[in-house]
């Protein structure tokens, strides 16, 4: 994805934070109404919905946490960790995240219902990729 750009529709606010936030009805845990800079720990959430936000404040990425095994750190930062290691585009653009950590008693499809909830309540498109298993020779 060399030359991505991560423009975003709308901004995070408190107010639009705390909307989302309460979409995860009982499975919320404790909220943290604050943005966090990428790099920095999100904390001890282990399933979560996390969202990116560019430069700007705008809303530019939305994904979710579900490790199967406890993590030392967030799971929210680990996997922001991963997503800018591996891309340019994301270390240039993204400057922030917010984190909708959720109970870990919550159900795997709940987690991934969430995520696109979030992500379609701020028109961002959820990309995923699947990888195609290699072909032999």
């Amino acid at each position: 994805m060399a030359g991505t750009t991560w423009p975003g529709v709308v901004p995070i606010t408190a107010a639009r934070y705390d909307m989302l936030t309460r979409l995860a009805g009982p499975w919320v845990a404790e909220p943290q109404p604050d943005p966090i800079p990428i790099g920095e720990d999100s904390g001890c959430d282990n399933k979560a919905i996390y969202i990116v936000v560019n430069h700007r404040g705008n809303a530019c990425y939305c994904g979710k946490t579900a490790p199967t095994r406890a993590l030392n750190r967030g799971a929210a930062a680990t996997r922001l960790s991963q997503h800018v290691t591996r891309s340019a585009s994301k270390r240039e653009n993204w400057a922030e995240y917010w984190v909708i950590p959720l109970r870990d008693a919550t159900p795997g499809h709940v987690v991934a219902a969430l995520e696109k909830t979030v992500a379609a309540r701020l028109g961002i498109p959820l990309v995923h990729r699947t990888r195609m298993p290699r072909q032999r020779t």
